[in-house]
Parts: structure tokens; sequence; C-alpha cells
């Protein structure tokens, strides 16, 4: 039973190391700060797009990540205060409790820009098209999901080592 069980762990890690490395080769110079095509995103997949959707979708896009990236960039500088404020020989309760107010602001913020946008995309689209980006949005929250746990899990334990 463990013998399976340890197969299938390492099957499924394997999967991932190769998904990743594809994706690393297929993506390289694409990312966010990087020659990104706004109108190329989870959109171009989406089934008989015109071409009117096609720039509209690229014009939301333009505005919602120059909105997302200001956001990102405040909870970057408040990720950074968090590490300062904690790791204080006296730690001040009252300023970590503030700052992670503020986190969760700027966090609510970016959650509903998320919400706003899919939305603003989905009005664009016609019943086929809906239930295609739906679906996959749903299958790209899965996948997130899925790095996050495995991210938080690797991370868990290189702390358990070191106490």
């Amino acid at each position: 039973m463990k013998t399976a069980h340890f197969l299938a762990i390492m099957t499924f890690a394997l999967m991932l190391t190769s998904a990743g490395n594809v994706l690393a080769q297929t993506e390289t110079g694409q990312g966010r700060g990087k020659g990104h095509d706004f109108g190329k995103g989870m959109e171009s997949g989406i089934p008989n797009l015109t071409e009117e959707q096609k720039s509209k979708i690229k014009e939301i896009n333009l505005v919602h990540f120059k909105e997302m990236q200001t956001y990102r960039n405040q909870l970057g500088e408040l990720k950074a205060k968090e590490r300062t404020l904690t790791t204080a020989d006296k730690p001040d309760m009252k300023a970590i409790n503030a700052n992670i107010d503020e986190i969760t602001k700027v966090q609510n913020q970016l959650m509903k820009g998320q919400a706003a946008h899919h939305q603003q995309i989905r009005a664009l689209l016609t019943d086929e098209q809906r239930l295609w980006f739906d679906s996959h949005q749903m299958q790209k929250r899965q996948h997130a999901k899925m790095r996050n746990h495995m991210g938080d899990s690797g991370h868990k334990d290189e702390c358990k080592g070191q106490k």
C-alpha cells in the first residue's frame, strides 16, 4: 500500500515538474513585466471571438492589469513591512495588526477587481463563449489552489526542520 502511494506521489511530482519545464520553455519573456500581450491570456482560447471582441478584451485587460499592478505593488510593500514588524526584537502587536488590516484591504480590492474584470469579459461573450470561459476559469483557479497548496506544504516542511 505504501509503495503504491509513494509511486503515485512520485508520478504526480514528475508530471508537475515536466509541465513546469514545458511552460517555462514556451513562455520565456512572456510574464507580466516583459512584453506581455494583454489580449492573449486565457481569453485567447475562447472559441469564435470576433475581431471586435478581441480588441475590447485587450483594452479591458490593459486597464485591469495596470490597476492590479498598483495593488500588487502595495501588497508587496505591506508584506515587506510585515516581515520587518514580526521579526523585530520587541514586536509591536498594534502595528502588526494594523498592517494585517491594511493587507486585507488591499487583498479585498484585488479580489473585487478580479471579479469585475471577469464580469466585464463575460458581458462581451455569447452564451457558447461564456460556457467555455467560465469552465476554463474554474480550471485556472483549481490549478492555482494546487500550486499554492504545494508551495505552502513545502514551506512548512522547511520550517519544521529549522525548529
